[in-house]
């Protein structure tokens, strides 16, 4: 059920009301400013042609956006404004959006409100630049003037009952939808201007500027494409998410009982062929268990919940991922160095971040040879703090450097997701990754983030 005057919050009520009270008070004074008189008996066609090409454009609105409309309608509004005398220009554009409102069934408040912007609208840009019968360079630069000030005012009116229905920011929602709407608004405009000073001072020229609709027309069907194009796109990401979340928490029980299990006849089985066949399923189920955690931690850094933000230390931050991987890189008889050469705070998400470092220093020390040292330095960079980690390993061939962050790119070292968390979590953190390698003289991954 569509809601009711009365159903509609106060100020939207104030707005239903006083934009069309607001719309008639300045047709009267443009009126009164302009008179009702036609220069030449010709214009008076263009109220049944207004009237006729409103609805036509009511009726098939043209789409910019996911959830911008730009009606063609505005451009015979702008045309009857400018070129119909001053007291019935701006009353036949706005009737003929009531009629055309009324026709497609809208309601009578968004009826109202319409026609209401049109009227406001209209009666400025008559005020302003009505085109007399001599046209010259102060008319063209009056009437280019009152199709800015009409697109201008239309929109700054049409967002008005979405701000106040939704109790959204109006000046957000303003730029929200300039941003989406202004070219095709200007296009409408200087179109509308043209065909009207052409109309006076070269008739037969006039039709001529309304070639640029069916180009408006491809523009739109082309931005539709796309819009769809990325409504596919967002459901194939969220998809992949909700696979990635399920095959990690579904495989993640199993699995864990699985160790247990090897783990209990690892110590039954100590030495001999069955042994070493159990310790290389320890080993085959622990790097299964690394790739669901990162699978999981992949799909949580795609996801659209807002980052948990807190002021962090980098310092601190890169000392708590030296002491974690102490023991592995001990194992593997590699050194971890923690160096600070500026320190450095910045608001970020803690778990997020961490997640990113620790994936570049495990890849590093699982491909640094004994005896080496990884080096995790926090430092100051062109536009903001770095994290740069350093190792000695054999180095990044460089035909693979340019699809190096791609997920799942594999590699002798690991399944090709650490490299790809790592960029997503910095990028959702307005930051980039960036590697140096060199063939036999190591890698150096850096991770610059905003100040």
């Amino acid at each position: 059920m569509r809601p009711g005057f009365a159903d509609l919050s106060a100020p939207l009520k104030v707005a239903v009301v006083a934009i069309p009270i607001g719309g008639a008070g300045l047709a009267v004074v443009a009126a009164l400013r302009g008179g009702f008189a036609s220069p030449e008996a010709w214009r008076w066609g263009l109220v049944p042609a207004c009237v006729v090409a409103v609805l036509v454009a009511e009726r098939y609105p043209v789409k910019i956006g996911p959830e911008q409309k730009v009606n063609l309608a505005a451009l015979p509004c702008l045309v009857a404004a400018l070129l119909l005398p001053p007291g019935i220009g701006p009353a036949v554009a706005a009737l003929s959006v009531m009629a055309a409102n009324l026709t497609v069934r809208r309601t009578w408040i968004e009826t109202a409100i319409n026609s209401g912007t049109v009227l406001v609208a209209a009666a400025l840009a008559a005020s302003v630049g009505a085109v007399g019968r001599d046209v010259d360079v102060t008319q063209d630069v009056r009437a280019t003037a009152a199709g800015l000030l009409y697109v201008v005012v239309n929109l700054a009116l049409a967002v008005v009952p979405g701000a106040l229905h939704g109790r959204r920011s109006y000046v957000q929602l303003l730029r929200t939808a300039a941003f989406a709407t202004w070219p095709a608004l200007l296009t409408l405009a200087s179109c509308a201007v043209t065909v009207s000073v052409l109309a006076v001072e070269a008739p037969l020229a006039a039709p001529l500027p309304l070639i640029v609709l069916p180009l408006i027309y491809r523009m739109n069907l082309a931005i539709k494409a796309q819009s769809d194009a990325n409504e596919q796109l967002a459901a194939v990401l969220a998809a992949q998410r909700r696979f990635l979340t399920d095959v990690s928490h579904q495989v993640a029980t199993p699995l864990a009982t699985i160790m247990t299990n090897l783990s209990i006849l690892r110590r039954a089985n100590r030495g001999g062929v069955a042994g070493d066949a159990v310790a290389d399923s320890v080993a085959e189920a622990e790097r299964m268990r690394r790739m669901l955690g990162r699978l999981r931690a992949l799909a949580h850094a795609d996801e659209d919940v807002p980052l948990r933000r807190e002021l962090v230390d980098l310092a601190e931050l890169t000392a708590d991922i030296v002491r974690a991987y102490a023991a592995q890189a001990g194992t593997s008889g590699v050194g971890l160095v923690n160096e600070v050469g500026a320190p450095a705070r910045i608001s970020a998400d803690k778990d997020l971040l961490r997640e990113a470092v620790a994936n570049l220093v495990d890849n590093a020390v699982r491909v640094s040879p004994r005896g080496a040292a990884v080096t995790l330095r926090v430092d100051r960079g062109s536009v903001g703090p770095e994290i740069a980690v350093i190792d000695s390993g054999p180095g990044i061939d460089e035909t693979r450097l340019p699809g190096l962050f791609e997920r799942f790119q594999r590699s002798d070292s690991g399944s090709g997701l650490g490299l790809a968390i790592a960029r997503r979590v910095v990028e959702r953190h307005g930051g980039t990754i960036r590697v140096h390698s060199e063939p036999g003289a190591g890698s150096t991954f850096t991770i610059e983030l905003p100040g």
